[in-house]
């Protein structure tokens, strides 16, 4: 555990000082059940925070309006998925002793999840003979993601706004690549003299991370729709809304080395797709602006709580 995971690519997607080695070979010593189990936690609170930060005004741009930013979210983590059951394998062979579930040591045991502690989990006998290690987490109190983000007015009180990365390399773990894309609509403009401006949204994105050999890691897609309304306040805009979304990430196939005992167990795990639980999310946010420069902050509040910051540029 001495790699440095730094999912930072060009302008960045993730941001992981924290992690201590590479979240695919966390992974590849536990099969698939465990697996699924190991990784959920991170995924519900990437899949929340890869749906933020669309918007910050629902004044949309006037034709040919610009808008470059740079966005973080910090999407919070639950003390109740810090840890998760870890299913035992049915017998462990120590020098030639073959232990027996059930009789020798639990059908299960507590260890960290992907986000809870560094800490192995010792798997012992019940006369205190270690059987089997697991591995420990990275220990996140939030799990950050940061994205770049590119909108433009066009006529007809439209918006669009686009999430790139080109195919880059990351440190460590191989190449990834970003591709978002998502339409605004102004609807105030149907309804004279409203005191605030309302707009509707719809995005999709997908994102792929693949190793040195460009077998995907993980690719996510992501779809997000809902209505926003703002007011501006002199210096200050103030925001919220509502959205329905999704996000289904998959893991893709490897070969797991799963140290039980004196002997190491290579099992064929065929890739398997998650669900992000986070359905729909109401958010409130302040922005400012001074000539062109665009700071912005809301929090969500949903399955998972979302702190979004946005800084950029932004030319009416």
């Amino acid at each position: 555990m001495t790699r440095v995971v730094r999912l930072l690519a060009g302008c960045a997607f993730l941001a992981h000082a924290a992690m201590g080695q590479d979240l695919g070979d966390y992974l590849h010593q536990l099969n698939r059940t465990n697996g699924e189990r190991y990784v959920t936690p991170l995924i519900d609170a990437w899949g929340a925070g890869f749906n933020s930060g669309f918007f910050h005004s629902a004044d949309l741009h006037d034709i040919l309006g610009l808008d470059i930013h740079l966005k973080l979210s910090l999407a919070g983590i639950r003390d109740d998925q810090r840890t998760y059951r870890y299913r035992t394998p049915e017998t462990i062979n120590v020098q030639g002793r073959i232990y027996r579930v059930g009789s020798d040591y639990p059908y299960d045991v507590e260890a960290n999840t992907v986000v809870g502690g560094k800490e192995q989990t010792v798997v012992r006998s019940a006369a205190g003979v270690e059987l089997m290690t697991i591995p420990g987490g990275f220990f996140l109190d939030v799990a950050p993601l940061v994205v770049p983000q590119v909108s433009l007015g066009l006529p007809f009180g439209i918006e669009v706004t686009g999430r790139f990365i080109p195919t880059t390399r990351i440190v460590d773990v191989g190449k990834m690549n970003l591709l978002g894309f998502g339409i605004r609509h102004d609807l105030d403009q149907y309804v004279p003299f409203l005191p605030v401006d309302i707009a509707a949204h719809f995005f999709t994105q997908k994102l792929n991370i693949l190793n040195g050999s460009n077998a995907t890691l993980l690719s996510v897609q992501a779809t997000a729709y809902g209505l926003e309304a703002s007011k501006n306040l002199l210096l200050f805009t103030v925001y919220g809304g509502f959205q329905l979304e999704s996000s289904s990430w998959t893991i893709g196939s490897y070969e797991a080395s799963v140290h039980v005992g004196s002997e190491t167990h290579r099992i064929p795990v065929e890739g398997f797709s998650l669900e992000s639980r986070t359905k729909s999310r109401s958010l409130v946010g302040i922005r400012t602006k001074l000539l062109f420069l665009n700071v912005h902050a809301d929090y969500t509040f949903a399955e998972t709580n979302v702190l979004t910051i946005g800084v950029g540029i932004s030319i009416q």
